[in-house]
């Protein structure tokens, strides 16, 4: 006979059964639990990680949760973005939970409806709490996954929630790998096992939210640029090109404006590297500030930066942006305590008017930008045909310039300055000029320019004032020479000491040089050109205001600086004929000006004869202009002073030209 068992042992045998049981519907619970959590979890890691790329994708997300239409490029957007990893639906909801826009699992996109005003409380409290609510679902919904997680998503932009997106994920596998392998730990394992695999599990979520963060960030940093947080070239250039093609689809035009800081170089090397970098991020900072949602803005390197204005409708708009960017652009900066001034040039191109492509439209911008700072820089200029010829002209000019200013291959022409109370030439003015490779002349107001642009003008100036007055020894000794001076020649400060360096190494009396200068150089810096003028004017050397009565504040500088004499500018000449009488008394008006400060007067630009003859009753001392000779090469002068003075023995006889109207000027005047 066996031995019965005892009801202790029952007991205990029950009560470990009743353990276990409870044990084991404790661990399948805790099983179940933990795998809803984790599918949860993993489901709105996978929402916010594809939620994140349709925010940066999506410009116009926060008017399309306020109810506007979305473009066509963001429903191309919106449908790609459909069809992202595991999502197969979701939702975007206003600020006040209602529904907006619908993708369903066909892909189909819905933004008009009875359904589309529903207030959804749910997608309302995650607007106003900004916390994302998840919930998982394994009903097997026909036409669903068999398990799937619908999570509510706050999108933030500049600090504030812009709009909610309910996110559909497919987490049937997810769901499956789960319980499985919990489950079978579970069992087996027991909360021994199932510890065990939580925390490689755990490790492992971990490791790859790290990564998906890190492969963000790598991401970013390869198509923003490092300085300014903008879109880099390749970048850029990548967006550009999908938005030409989206652009060209839709029959729509964009504008593309290339920035420049004009004079960069020079503004960083005195500021340094530091403060310099900083002003290229509050520039980048100001543009960007400037561009809508759906315009997008890149840093080519250095100091240029390109804004794309998508969807514009005529020219007269992206005008309209290039004028606020060239104003705004050019506002003072305030880098580490420093008012900084700067200016800026944009060359604007238009697809589909100029380009078709991408990288065309990024090379017609930049031949106008080039144009408009080969033009004198601060302002913009749009593409149009002719402007390769042209900078293939100004790159001609610009190497002709260098090479003659290298090789010294400038010529000096002299024009005659005659003498009304003697009849005869008392001078001549020396003018610029530069012969091309055929030999023909280009004009002086094409060349001088771009001199001056290229910061030559001090040389080639200096050049002019040694080879002038090299020529004038040559003359006689009552013969005088006039040189045009610019402002950059008084830039050093030197001036008067090259000129008396000049004068003593050729051997040109002082008296002998007149130095003429414009309005424009006493704009620039008044006291140190007053300076330098005193100095001259200490050597012997004359000093002419030139050009006078075509500045507003020409009277205002004959009292303050040295001037011996006065040249009125041709442009009262040219319009004699228009306005005869009017004229006629602002010369008098100029001239006893002139004669009641003890100053000489010239007329520049008498061409003909009647001109001659209208202001023979003026009390004026030189006269100058192309009735009394052309510029001419320096081997051409002594014929023609010997022509100048046989005309004078001869008392003038002849009839034509020049000496019937300097007849006009020695005959007798009546009474």
């Amino acid at each position: 006979m066996r031995k019965a068992v005892p009801v202790s042992d029952f007991r205990l045998i029950g009560g470990l059964l009743v353990a276990g049981v409870v044990f084991v519907a404790c661990a399948l619970q805790l099983i179940s639990y933990f795998v809803d959590h984790w599918i949860a979890r993993d489901a709105q890691m996978e929402s916010r990680m594809w939620a994140e790329g349709l925010s940066e994708k999506l410009t116009d997300l926060e008017a399309i949760a306020n109810a506007s239409e979305p473009s066509a490029q963001s429903l191309e957007v919106i449908r790609l973005a459909g069809t992202m990893g595991r999502v197969f639906r979701f939702k975007i909801f206003g600020d006040d939970g209602r529904l907006r826009l619908v993708v369903d699992d066909q892909g189909r996109i819905e933004t008009e409806g009875a359904d589309l005003a529903t207030h959804n409380p749910q997608a309302a409290a995650v607007f106003q709490t900004g916390t994302p609510f998840t919930q998982v679902f394994d009903d097997r919904k026909p036409g669903r996954p068999d398990v799937y997680a619908e999570t509510y998503l706050p999108i933030v932009r500049d600090g504030r929630i812009a709009a909610v997106v309910e996110v559909y994920v497919d987490q049937s596998e997810t769901a499956t790998r789960f319980r499985h392998d919990l489950t079978l730990a579970g069992l087996l394992l027991s909360a021994l096992l199932a510890l065990a695999f939580s925390i490689p599990y755990t490790a492992f979520v971990v490791r790859s939210q790290g990564k998906r963060v890190a492969d963000a960030r790598a991401d970013f940093h390869a198509r923003h640029d490092g300085l300014t947080g903008v879109l880099n070239r390749a970048a850029f250039m990548d967006r550009l090109e999908e938005t030409v093609r989206t652009a060209a689809a839709d029959g729509e035009a964009i504008a593309l404006h290339v920035i420049d800081i004009d004079r960069f170089k020079a503004v960083n090397d005195e500021l340094g590297p530091e403060e310099g970098d900083a002003l290229i991020r509050l520039v980048a900072m100001r543009a960007s500030e400037m561009i809508r949602p759906y315009d997008f803005i890149g840093r080519f390197g250095g100091d240029e930066f390109v804004i794309a204005q998508c969807g514009i409708l005529c020219q007269r708009q992206a005008e309209s942006m290039a004028q606020r960017l060239v104003r705004r652009l050019s506002e003072t900066y305030a880098v580490e305590d420093r008012d900084v001034p700067i200016s800026v040039s944009i060359g604007c191109a238009l697809m589909p008017a100029d380009a078709t492509s991408a990288r065309e439209l990024v090379k017609k911008a930049g031949f106008a930008l080039s144009f408009v700072k080969n033009t004198g820089r601060n302002g913009f200029s749009f593409f149009r045909d002719t402007m390769e010829e042209e900078l293939v002209r100004r790159r001609e000019l610009e190497r002709l310039v260098r090479l003659a200013s290298r090789d010294r291959n400038f010529l000096l022409h002299f024009q005659p300055i005659m003498c009304v109370a003697e009849g005869r030439i008392t001078g001549f003015e020396a003018l610029l000029r530069l012969p091309d490779d055929t030999g023909e002349m280009v004009p002086p107001t094409e060349f001088i320019p771009v001199a001056e642009d290229l910061g030559l003008l001090p040389t080639i100036g200096g050049w002019v004032i040694r080879k002038a007055c090299q020529s004038a020894t040559s003359w006689p000794d009552d013969l005088s020479i006039a040189i045009n001076l610019s402002p950059s020649q008084f830039a050093a400060g030197n001036l008067a000491e090259f000129v008396a360096r000049t004068l003593e190494e050729t051997g040109l009396a002082p008296g002998r040089l007149e130095l003429e200068i414009t309005e424009s150089l006493l704009l620039d810096d008044s006291d140190s050109v007053l300076r330098q003028l005193n100095d001259l004017k200490a050597l012997g050397v004359s000093i002419v205001m030139d050009d006078f009565g075509t500045g507003y504040s020409s009277l205002s500088y004959l009292w303050r600086f040295p001037f011996d004499k006065i040249k009125i500018d041709r442009s009262f000449m040219d319009g004699y004929a228009q306005s005869a009488e009017t004229i006629q008394k602002i010369l008098s008006t100029i001239i006893a000006l002139g004669r009641a400060l003890n100053m000489r007067v010239t007329i520049e630009g008498v061409e003909t004869l009647l001109q001659a003859r209208a202001i023979e009753g003026l009390a004026v001392d030189h006269l100058q202009g192309y009735l009394f000779g052309r510029p001419q090469a320096e081997i051409e002068i002594p014929g023609n002073l010997l022509k100048d003075f046989l005309r004078t023995v001869d008392g003038l006889k002849d009839k034509g030209g020049s000496a019937e109207a300097l007849a006009a000027f020695t005959a007798p005047r009546s009474a």
